[in-house]
């Protein structure tokens, strides 16, 4: 059968299982994608339509990569069916769907953490409370342990329940809203459990080490028919933000008689790095037996310890700098990627890659072109044009690009809405608000895609000319770069067959994850921190900054996340793994140098857990 050609054994196994509840641990590099897209077409070949299958994923990435994957195999009419995609847009869907029963319209407007902090802060002022924005957030964030007085927390209550109050009059949602208001859907709404249970009769988790408590209540809730989940417990490094690895390892007891397969023949890395990796995780405890194989032969790994940190940045560029132009026929820059901790680790390096005129590609949210803060508020005035009844986002772009209304009117304006119990938009009799809301009105007349309702709003409120007058250049070029991003976004789209509209992309722009980033493919040295490379691979890696209180951070609380964090690093190498310190480092305060220890994890690639001894004879110290 060609479907399974080219499996190994666990493969094959986790491709054809007949079990309702599979439970796939993948570790890294063993081809868990390769795996369960398999499993879809296997299901598909045996008369399964896609329509009947939910793949949940943790990043929008890699459900992109899934589904096209998908769609290869499957063909382009049947692999379009299936909706592959992150918790995060399957709950948008939900609410778009089924959201009428908690009095939500489809066009309901996504706030993200800025928009959540900024609506908080506002209600504190108003209110005139005492409380900082710092401690409600910590009570809305709160897993019950809280150091609030009862004043304290009086106020921080009385702050949430008026910004759950707004939200819902505004006709919006937060991010942390999507998941448990969808779940409480599932939950209380019999048609909607009745309708995705019997729709979904397939289910797929990836990155399942990764599931929080409201995820897996989702899952539970849905309670398919049959359940594949895949992941790898040595890579659970989400426990900060709510992430459970009990879920992965205890799998078995919320699913009795669950068939566990194990995926253990790496593909991606050489025998000294997953030889590495593996003596590495074994210092911890808690967590599945399973160890990484493979036999592909490679260098060892690269121990480089700089007197300064200066002296590293150096090092590590002369290294990139020298194997691309010696051997310009085997490395390329993207074939590199640089690792650090923290971002201003990868600050520090960037500076020294330009330095050394090497291209690089700095992976973090502060290049997204719309974050700029004219492009935003644009973004925010379609979104307006889409959900009238948004007050909040009226206040922000009323003024937009063009003052509209004083201070003194909008006064009058806010306080009639109050009296009236109507939406800004809603208030009659107020000739500058009549004439905002036709041209809003107007600039989504005809508009059949993203990019052509950005494109209709731009020039309905004459954007370039404004800017063209102003001499402000740069800021027109920032409307262009960020159409050009829409373009991007909706061919992917097409090629998907997914929803291309601007309802789509607004709800996508809010719900997107760092990763998207990396599907440009230049020739650059990519620089991100260790969480933003999870799920990816390059041929050579720098691990930069291993010292102690660095990497593992001082400021742990696990220890064996710490680690499983390092490990993930350490596999994202395919052929070569330069791991790299400096023995004295600059402190934030002060002139004086410090010396520094060499991170514990370096050893530990090395020693045994078991004992002292060192499997090599090599270490570098």
């Amino acid at each position: 059968m060609k479907i399974i050609e080219g499996l190994n054994d666990a493969q094959l196994q986790a491709v054809t299982s007949k079990s309702k509840y599979i439970l796939c641990l993948a570790g890294a590099g063993t081809g868990k994608t390769k795996t369960l897209t398999t499993r879809i077409e296997y299901l598909n070949q045996d008369r399964i339509s896609c329509d009947n299958m939910l793949a949940l994923t943790f990043t929008r990435a890699a459900g992109k990569e899934m589904k096209e994957r998908i769609i290869q195999l499957v063909g382009e009419d049947e692999g379009k069916k299936l909706f592959c995609n992150t918790f995060h847009a399957f709950c948008v869907k939900v609410l778009k769907e089924y959201g009428g029963y908690l009095g939500y319209d489809p066009d309901f407007t996504i706030y993200d953490q800025e928009d959540r902090d900024s609506i908080l802060q506002s209600i504190i002022t108003e209110f005139r409370y005492k409380i900082n924005l710092k401690k409600v957030l910590k009570l809305m964030e709160s897993d019950g342990e809280l150091s609030l007085t009862q004043k304290e927390y009086s106020e921080a209550n009385n702050v949430i329940k008026e910004y759950w109050y707004q939200l819902k009059k505004n006709n919006a949602i937060d991010l942390d809203m999507l998941l448990t208001e969808a779940l409480y859907i599932i939950k209380g709404h019999r048609p909607t459990y009745e309708d995705y249970h019997n729709r979904y009769e397939y289910m797929f988790v990836d990155e399942f080490q990764d599931t929080n408590d409201v995820q897996m209540e989702i899952i539970k809730a849905l309670a398919p028919k049959n359940l594949f989940v895949v992941g790898d417990d040595f890579q659970a490094i989400y426990g900060w933000r709510g992430a459970r690895i009990d879920y992965i390892l205890n799998f078995d007891k919320e699913y009795p008689g669950c068939e566990v397969i194990k995926l253990e023949e790496n593909y991606r890395s050489t025998r000294p790095i997953v030889d590495a990796a593996n003596a590495l995780i074994k210092h911890n405890i808690h967590q599945t037996e399973k160890v990484l194989l493979t036999n592909r032969p490679g260098d060892k790994i690269s121990f480089e310890h700089y007197p300064t940190e200066a002296g590293e940045i150096g090092g590590v560029c002369r290294d990139i700098a020298g194997e691309t132009s010696n051997f310009p026929e085997v490395y390329m820059y993207k074939d590199y990627a640089i690792l650090a901790r923290t971002n201003k680790q990868l600050a520090a390096m960037a500076e020294g890659l330009k330095y050394h005129n090497i291209p690089y590609h700095l992976i973090s949210g502060n290049e997204d072109p719309f974050k700029v803060q004219d492009v935003k508020l644009l973004l925010n005035m379609i979104e307006l044009a889409l959900n009238p009844k948004d007050d909040a986002l009226f206040k922000k772009v009323v003024n937009f690009p063009v003052k509209r209304i004083s201070e003194s009117e909008f006064d009058r304006l806010e306080k009639l809405a109050i009296e009236e119990e109507l939406h800004f938009m809603e208030i009659p009799h107020s000739f500058e608000l009549m004439a905002f809301r036709d041209e809003l009105r107007g600039a989504l007349e005809n508009c059949d895609d993203a990019g052509s309702t950005f494109s209709n709003f731009v020039s309905t409120f004459e954007i370039h000319e404004l800017y063209e007058q102003q001499g402000r250049y740069e800021k027109r070029d920032d409307f262009i770069n960020a159409r050009a991003e829409i373009a991007k976004w909706q061919r992917t789209q097409e090629d998907l067959g997914e929803d291309k509209s601007i309802q789509a992309f607004l709800k996508w722009l809010h719900i997107k994850d760092i990763q998207d980033k990396l599907i440009e493919d230049r020739d650059a040295v990519k620089l991100m921190t260790v969480h933003a490379s999870k799920g990816l691979e390059f041929k050579n890696v720098f691990i930069i900054g291993m010292n102690d209180g660095v990497f593992p951070s001082n400021r742990t609380t696990d220890m064996e996340e710490e680690r499983r964090l390092f490990y993930v690093a350490v596999t994202r190498a395919k052929e070569q793994l330069h791991i790299t310190r400096a023995k004295e480092i600059a402190p934030p305060w002060g002139y004086k140098s410090q010396k520094t220890l060499p991170s514990k994890f370096i050893g530990e690639l090395y020693v045994k857990p078991d004992t002292d001894e060192p499997e090599i004879d090599n270490l570098p110290f």
